[in-house]
């Protein structure tokens, strides 16, 4: 960039050509004042530019069996509290909580990296967990790209105990809604939950991963018809009223089986059982509808135990369940069920051990589904990038601005008011020009554009 060059015979040449070569050559030297916090959008743009960091600490059915993760287990319901708390008690400038069957996970945006297993245990402590100490053994963290990656598998169901199941994807929208509601997402969240809405829509429409059983209530049902040998059972019950139950009730249809739903709120109930046609009851009978099923579903959020030795007590010999199928977390079915006579009990445990041999179809395309997951984390980088460019940009135009504003004032008692005009818009002017190279100069090297 060159300074233009004035012509000869203006008033005030010399003046004015020494007060261009300050403005140009100087005004580094010169430190800049402190500029007002921003507010409103603007700020946002300045904390993405700043030293902000994406991080994700959780456990799942990898990192800790059932009995590990069943006190620190987040219900559908809980996770607009549990954001708002966790945001509030990590200090972070976004946040996130998702509870699905198997996992729990703190998302969040900060200027810290450190700190995530502390905050997690200082979550819980409040929440009123026992022993949240012991989230220390079990628990994995993510940070950057890697926390961004972490979330599009766990979306395209490669990070799942059924591989490729489907109900995640929906968990996964439940939990950002709630933390939308609490206002916990900001630029960054909102952007790495749509880009996984993404990557589990793509991998399932382009991919054949989601193949065969419908994730855990596929895999319950493919169990049971194999214990019957294809035979179906006279009678079930189901309890609870989800996603999870509502599958059961459709393949329930679908295999002829009579069923009957019971849930606490008997309306909400009800509405399920209408689109099945089949009858509902309140939890208070549930005694009574145990005895008149053969096989028994139970996937409710309830905190503790929902049929136990007391519900099949007043049971007649001969009559009541033959299986019982626990689908939740924590545990719905008191486990010494499983020791009575003639009634075979199948839990998580259970089921991801049936899995295991079912899933080699859908292993082999997990290498489509990674190379999908791969092009949405660079599609993320590049957006980080973008961001911090845009950040850096606006930062520097208002450093160049208050160094050119505070040259012209310097210099301002020895020029008439006309010549003042003309400093000013040829001020205006250079760091108009100077600011078309910033792109250019601000550009990050390729390892920093990772996101955090």
């Amino acid at each position: 960039m060159r300074i233009p060059r004035i012509k000869t015979g203006v008033p005030g040449e010399n003046r004015c050509f020494r007060a261009v070569k300050c403005v140009y050559y100087l005004w580094p030297r010169f430190p800049a004042a402190p500029a007002p916090a921003p507010s409103g959008t603007m700020a946002w743009i300045y904390r993405i530019s700043g030293p902000m960091h994406l991080s994700v600490l959780g456990f799942n059915h990898r990192s800790a069996p059932l009995e590990t993760r069943e006190p620190f287990q987040l219900g559908r319901a809980d996770l607009e509290a549990a954001t708002r708390l966790y945001r509030d008690l990590s200090q972070c400038a976004e946040a996130a909580v998702v509870a699905t069957c198997h996992r729990v996970e703190f998302y969040r945006v900060s200027p810290r990296k450190e700190g995530l297993l502390q905050d997690a245990v200082a979550f819980y402590r409040q929440w009123g967990a026992p022993q949240p100490e012991r989230l220390k053994e079990v628990t994995y963290r993510f940070h950057g790209t890697s926390a961004a990656r972490h979330l599009f598998r766990v979306a395209s169901g490669l990070d799942s105990l059924v591989l490729g199941e489907d109900q995640v994807l929906h968990q996964l929208k439940e939990a950002y809604s709630a933390a939308c509601a609490a206002s916990g997402p900001g630029k960054v969240l909102h952007k790495i939950f749509h880009l996984s809405f993404q990557a589990g829509k793509r991998v399932r429409s382009e991919t054949g991963l989601g193949a065969g059983p419908r994730g855990l209530p596929g895999a319950a049902m493919d169990l049971l018809r194999r214990r019957y040998e294809g035979q179906a059972p006279k009678s079930a019950l189901v309890c609870g009223v989800n996603e999870i139950t509502e599958i059961i009730l459709d393949d329930l249809a679908r295999w002829g089986v009579p069923a009957v739903l019971v849930n606490r709120t008997l309306s909400r109930a009800e509405k399920l059982a209408g689109a099945f046609g089949v009858p509902a009851l309140p939890l208070d009978r549930l005694g009574e509808a145990l005895g008149r099923a053969e096989v028994v579903f139970s996937a409710t959020a309830a905190p503790g135990y929902v049929i136990t030795e007391d519900h099949l007590a007043g049971v007649p010999e001969g009559a009541g369940p033959r299986c019982l199928v626990d689908l939740a977390v924590p545990r719905d079915i008191d486990p010494d069920l499983g020791r009575r006579p003639g009634l075979v009990l199948y839990d998580l445990q259970d089921l991801k051990k049936y899995l295991e041999h079912t899933e080699n179809q859908r292993a082999q395309e997990i290498p489509a589904a990674e190379t999908i997951v791969e092009e949405l984390v660079r599609q993320y980088s590049t957006w980080c990038a973008q961001e911090r460019m845009q950040g850096k940009i606006l930062d520097l135009h208002r450093d160049l601005n208050l160094a050119r504003r505070q040259e012209l004032e310097h210099f301002k008692d020895g020029f008439r008011p006309s010549e003042h005009r003309a400093l000013e818009a040829f001020s205006h002017a250079l760091v108009r020009n100077f600011m078309r190279l910033a792109p250019r100069l601000l550009e990050d090297p390729p390892e920093e554009a990772a996101g955090g």
